[in-house]
């Protein structure tokens, strides 16, 4: 397949300031046009992940109203296949990670998604990562570990989690805030390694509710002055909202609808970089590459379920970091 180049940094788009049109730090970006998803029951791809297994394997769910599936696809959106959790059906998955722990890999796919605050709680599930090859498709995958929480000042909005395993937690951050806010959920590892799920994997009205810590805002997110709001329509006033999350090391990556920031994890307080991406519709996905710290792939959703929703892949160079 054809790689087409769709965007270089080196061709200044649009200026991106925040209100206070303060300026970002940038970092030198290429972004481009991998493939089309090509399964069609894969409407959204609300949240995508890369294979701790094969570096050609992406995994990635669909938004509210589908039922527990995971999809495998190429980086240049071939189908590879898909398989249903043994859950019932989540009300709005919005995300997904994978992670590595003590040698196995796994998922992570969040249940998160609170478009009017109304939730007296959210969750995630972890599930083993299936091998391609070791995997029948009619083969359900057993959730190791379902966990609700809630947060500290009540519902919260997200679409974006990422797993920091070094710290055993899971990071959500919410999107309807103004700034978005960063939380922390503690993530039982220890219950992995378990062959049944765990005590948290009940989902009935006697689960037990974790509360998640609010780490801090992220204020460096931005969106168009008003005087572009016509070149974005009606997408313009969603544009600065975080849509995905993904952590590689301590690098925090999050995109909006528009442009991807740079966040330092070891150090929250540190400015964003802002990284310029063309402008592609409902952006939904994020995900560091395998084993990256410098490439990530991204996804949207298809346009009221028509057309096709592509993947892009993004690679940029931080200078700061590299010299370090």
């Amino acid at each position: 397949m054809v790689i087409a180049t769709l965007f270089a940094l080196s061709l200044m788009p649009l200026p991106v300031m925040s209100d206070s049109e303060s300026a970002v730090s940038e970092l030198p970006a290429t972004v481009q046009w991998m493939g089309n998803i090509q399964s069609p029951r894969l409407d959204e791809s609300s949240g995508l992940a890369s294979s701790h297994y094969d570096a050609g394997v992406l995994w990635s769910i669909n938004d509210s109203g589908s039922g527990p599936e995971i999809f495998a696809v190429t980086p240049h959106g071939q189908h590879l296949g898909s398989w249903v959790i043994d859950m019932s059906d989540p009300l709005d998955w919005e995300a997904m990670a994978s992670f590595r722990w003590r040698d196995r890999n796994y998922l992570l796919v969040a249940d998160i998604g609170d478009n009017f605050a109304a939730r007296s709680s959210v969750s995630f599930t972890v599930v083993a990562e299936p091998r391609l090859d070791q995997i029948s498709a009619e083969q359900r995958l057993k959730p190791l570990l379902v966990q609700h929480f809630t947060f500290p000042e009540g519902p919260r909005d997200a679409e974006a989690v990422a797993v920091d395993t070094q710290r055993q937690e899971l990071l959500v951050l919410s999107k309807r805030t103004v700034p978005p806010e960063l939380y922390r959920v503690s993530l039982d590892m220890e219950s992995l390694e378990s062959s049944e799920p765990s005590k948290s994997a009940n989902t009935g009205h006697g689960a037990a509710h974790l509360q998640a810590e609010l780490l801090t805002a992220l204020t460096d997110f931005s969106k168009p002055p008003m005087r572009q709001v016509d070149l974005y329509g009606s997408y313009w006033p969603y544009i600065g909202m975080p849509t995905g999350m993904t952590l590689s090391a301590d690098l925090l990556l999050v995109t909006t609808l528009e442009h991807a920031y740079l966040f330092n994890r070891k150090d929250l307080s540190q400015p964003a970089k802002l990284i310029r991406l063309p402008f592609a519709g409902q952006r939904e996905a994020i995900a560091f590459a395998k084993d990256s710290t410098d490439t990530a792939y991204l996804t949207h959703e298809r346009e009221d379920g028509l057309r096709k929703t592509a993947i892009y892949r993004v690679q940029f160079e931080d200078r700061d970091r590299a010299e370090k």
